[in-house]
């Protein structure tokens, strides 16, 4: 989220104050649940049938119908930034299965496999997720090739790296 939204104006707005240390937000509807932090992250639960598209306009009912981003560029950057964390995935055995919590992915590939739980006794789930390590990962490495690339474009630096006789990336 863009910093310098006014938390109370979206108290005013729909969004619930949680009884939680950190203070965050709470944005229900049909679509699912937002939680806006004082860091300014907001987590998306999206309902299922979950796709992109649900998770836009949970967005959008969250901030830019209740008023709180009024700038469209604003929000199209907002969008932009909405990444996949972590799924549930839940497939019917038809019959009541016995409790066995699979872990052994989970530091791994963030992969948990859980079998005739409480919530879904008859059921395997899988739940995926994208470890933040992967995720600090891909946001270094996205800031790398930036440097890069504004590295390689400056005309004065292209001059510089044309009289050398090697590279090291």
């Amino acid at each position: 989220m863009p910093g310098g939204l006014d938390r109370e104006a979206a108290v005013g707005a729909g969004w619930r104050v949680t009884r939680a240390r950190n203070r965050w937000l709470l944005w229900k509807d049909r679509l699912g649940r937002l939680q806006w932090f004082e860091t300014d992250r907001v987590n998306l639960y999206v309902r299922k049938p979950a796709n992109l598209g649900r998770a836009y306009q949970l967005v959008c009912n969250g901030f830019s119908f209740t008023g709180l981003v009024t700038d469209m560029k604003a929000l199209e950057r907002v969008l932009e930034s909405v990444r996949f964390k972590g799924a549930h995935f839940v497939f019917d055995a038809q019959e009541r299965l016995p409790y066995l919590v699979i872990d052994l992915f989970q530091r791994s590939n963030g992969v948990v496999i859980k079998v005739g739980d409480r919530t879904h006794p008859t059921g395997v789930e899988v739940i995926a997720e994208y470890m933040d390590w992967a995720e600090r990962n891909e946001r270094l490495g996205t800031q790398l090739l930036d440097v890069l690339n504004r590295l390689v474009s400056s005309p004065s630096r292209r001059l510089e790296l044309a009289k050398e006789d090697r590279f090291v990336v």
